[in-house]
């Protein structure tokens, strides 16, 4: 196996919160394997010390809805990313990565392995995105489209806990009036404690989503042939589809305990 996808399966892992190191007390799912015929292309698996630039850049940096996107959010140690959502002064704080202008390509199998740990007001997401979505309206496969393989809400919009399932959304036409949508959410199975895997199939004709290994939810909808970005991201939106902000915030930067922990980014093509 190619040295980028060199990790093997680990029974559990280790992960910062606030920059104290802890044993993850959920076992880690086995691999989930691509599809047949892919092969790795690109990885990050978060082994040094710092965000990788020659990998992602910080994305959308300011203010974002109701918070502020800031690389302080966003850490790497003991082989994880963590983004970090939290309150100073009065002021939410939290961050968004991208692989804009480092690695897009068009077609193949993305996957991540992530624990979330969202609170009201907040969610996370694993997606990709086209630079020139909705450029033209009712082209897709030129536009491009945005993809959230995986999007994650401890409540909804009605004050209901829905931590153990994510959603998949497809974006497309743009986000005015054009603006179109598809999503489906997954059961409740079980996404509200420890990691999991998150898998993406793209393929010219069909999209395909996975969590751990098991397939969730297939669309033929709005099918991009354009070029997309990996984004990692976490947001924060007052009476919004997550809920409410806690009044008193998250707690400072090293208090909170509202992030998004990601082992791997991991994405193959066809042979």
């Amino acid at each position: 196996m190619p040295r980028i996808f060199r990790r093997a399966f680990r029974p559990w892992t280790a992960a910062c919160l606030g920059g104290v190191l802890f044993a993850v007390s959920h076992p880690l799912p086995a691999e989930a394997a691509p599809p047949e015929g892919y092969k790795p292309v690109w990885a990050d698996e978060f082994d040094g010390n710092s965000l990788d630039t020659n990998k992602w850049i910080y994305w959308l940096a300011g203010r974002r809805r109701d918070a502020v996107n800031t690389s302080d959010a966003v850490s790497v140690t003991n082989g994880c990313l963590t983004i970090t959502t939290y309150t100073q002064n009065g002021k939410n704080y939290t961050g968004m990565i991208s692989t804009k202008g480092k690695f897009e390509r068009v077609h193949g199998y993305w996957e991540a392995r992530i624990r979330f740990e969202d609170s009201p007001g907040t969610w996370s997401a694993f997606w990709l995105q086209s630079p020139t979505m909705g450029e033209p309206v009712g082209n897709t496969a030129k536009a491009g489209i945005e993809i959230d393989i995986c999007e994650h809400r401890l409540i909804s919009k009605e004050n209901k806990e829905i931590a153990a399932r994510v959603q998949h959304t497809l974006h497309w036409d743009g986000y005015g009036e054009a603006h179109q949508y598809d999503a489906q959410s997954t059961p409740d199975i079980g996404l509200d404690a420890g990691f999991h895997i998150y898998g993406f199939e793209w393929t010219d004709d069909t999209y395909r989503f996975y969590v751990d290994g098991k397939l969730t939810w297939t669309n033929t909808k709005a099918v991009s042939n354009a070029n997309e970005f990996t984004i990692l991201s976490s947001e924060v939106q007052d009476f919004e589809w997550a809920g409410r902000v806690p009044a008193a915030g998250y707690g400072d930067l090293a208090a909170s305990k509202t992030k998004m922990i990601v082992d791997y980014v991991r994405c193959y093509a066809k042979d």
